[in-house]
């Protein structure tokens, strides 16, 4: 008898919407986001009060009408099962959670559902599909008008419970995975589309060019000082969904799963490339899956811990650094900063200019020194006295939480004494937007004004960091407060 590769383990998700109805605990809670949401005008603190789930409720009133259907968002991602990052195994657990719960109690761990289990060991990339199939089978079902007889035990009464998956969340190399745009290349930003601001530099892509995000005229772009250029092109089209129906439509057929080999060598099927498409998801095989005005959320804390490291690791010049030779030579390349070019000292050795934007030996040590002696409750974070290096020159092994505390607390303070002011302030700004988005009560008023702030923000950044310190992670900041405006979750 022949043992399988792998086994799939999915935990049906009907019964499971049913039960939250059979429950005298849960089954009134159901229907809050219609009777106890927010009623104040500009005021958001639930998935319900954001554009996202108002667009829905215009384009399918025969949904809407049912306070009891259910809206669902979809999170996955992979982990290391034997908590040893040396070991290469990943499993990949997809997760629901139910909007219609107040915001109290809808991402709370106990109202996770875990759906799927995609075994590994390595991540299923864009054969993800194969592994959701049942789930999405499940989701057509409870689409459908009939939809599934449920027992409302809050009233006592049956009646026909629907759902749908309002968006999903993901970081953004698991994004890439679940809606088939690749996260590589010069089109990367799945917002920007095909418009994405890139340049490539020496041995990499960077996402410079925010200054397209400005209004015309702006002083910033007439000026020499980003990429010795002066920027005349309008901003990101923003792409309807005929536009990205059109995209789709001109993929080829893909087989799904692993292509045979013969002789050992692996088969290439040859596929045609449409911008950054790499197929079409499986998720559009839901009815309304075209129509959702934010199809894919991105993890606010994987952009906020990429940012905190590209700064930190630049500010204390480690071996993690994005002031790289190669990054001071893309700085002569582009004639700007010819202060921070490389030079020569009178041995003939290669000399490298002391940025504004890293610390000194002694600024190091007394940064270092700071957070190592940062007093924080126990249970707010972890110990940073241990993430510090032993000489007093390094900060190691900042988990996601870590990251998001000397984000939001710790840089504020530190950075200010230790950089000059034209350096600081951006970073300090930095901070405190990434403070905004992450509060549990936003005013549309405030994201609005907060859209054109990241924008100043990450414009002051290029004219501080070089080219290659603007990876994609840093370039999707900008798409945080969008994305935060449409959905609030």
């Amino acid at each position: 008898m022949k043992v399988p590769k792998k086994v799939l383990r999915y935990f049906p998700v009907i019964p499971r919407l049913q039960r939250l109805y059979n429950s005298s605990h849960t089954a009134k809670e159901m229907t809050w986001h219609a009777t106890g949401k927010c009623t104040e005008p500009g005021k958001m603190q639930h998935p319900v009060d954001g554009r996202a789930w108002k667009n829905f409720d215009t384009n399918y009133p025969n949904f809407a009408k049912e306070p009891r259907n259910v809206q669902l968002g979809l999170a996955a991602d992979g982990f290391n099962l034997f908590e040893n990052l040396s070991q290469a195994y990943s499993i990949w657990p997809v997760i629901l959670t139910t909007y219609n719960l107040p915001p109290w109690l809808c991402m709370k761990e106990s109202s996770f559902m875990l759906t799927l289990f995609i075994p590994g060991p390595k991540s299923p990339s864009k054969d993800i599909d194969v592994y959701l199939r049942p789930l999405i089978d499940d989701l057509k079902v409870l689409w459908a008008l009939k939809g599934v007889e449920t027992i409302d035990v809050a009233i006592g009464q049956k009646f026909n419970m629907r759902a749908m998956v309002l968006w999903t969340i993901n970081d953004f190399p698991a994004r890439s995975s679940l809606s088939g745009w690749s996260g590589q290349g010069y089109k990367a930003c799945p917002t920007c589309n095909e418009d994405t601001p890139s340049l490539r530099v020496l041995g990499k892509t960077a996402y410079v060019g925010h200054r397209r995000f400005l209004k015309k005229p702006y002083k910033w772009r007439r000026s020499l000082e980003f990429n010795g250029e002066i920027e005349d092109g309008d901003p990101p089209r923003k792409f309807d969904r005929d536009q990205i129906q059109a995209q789709l439509a001109r993929l080829p057929t893909r087989v799904k799963g692993k292509h045979p080999s013969y002789g050992g060598v692996k088969i290439k099927l040859s596929v045609l490339v449409e911008l950054n498409w790499t197929n079409r998801s499986i998720f559009y095989e839901l009815e309304y899956w075209s129509f959702l005005t934010l199809k894919h959320n991105l993890d606010i804390m994987h952009i906020e811990k990429n940012m905190l490291e590209a700064i930190l690791n630049t500010l204390l010049m480690n071996d993690k650094s994005k002031d790289t030779s190669k990054a001071r030579q893309d700085l002569k390349r582009l004639g700007i900063r010819s202060g921070l070019w490389l030079g020569q000292t009178k041995n003939g050795k290669c000399s490298k200019p002391q940025a504004a934007y890293s610390l000194t030996p002694e600024n190091r040590k007394k940064f270092c020194q700071f957070i190592k002696g940062v007093k924080l409750l126990d249970w707010f974070r972890s110990n940073f006295k241990h993430k510090v290096t032993d000489n007093d020159t390094n900060i190691t092994g900042l988990k996601s939480h870590d990251c998001h505390i000397m984000m939001q607390c710790l840089l504020l303070y530190g950075l200010e004494q230790y950089l000059p002011d034209e350096v600081a302030k951006p970073i300090i700004e930095l901070c405190s937007f990434f403070k905004q988005i992450c509060t549990a009560t936003l005013m549309e008023d405030d994201t609005l004004k907060a859209q054109s702030k990241v924008v100043d923000i990450l414009c002051n950044l290029e004219l501080i960091y070089p080219p290659a310190f603007f990876d994609i992670m840093i370039h999707l900041v900008i798409l945080l407060e969008l994305h935060k405006s449409i959905c609030h979750s």
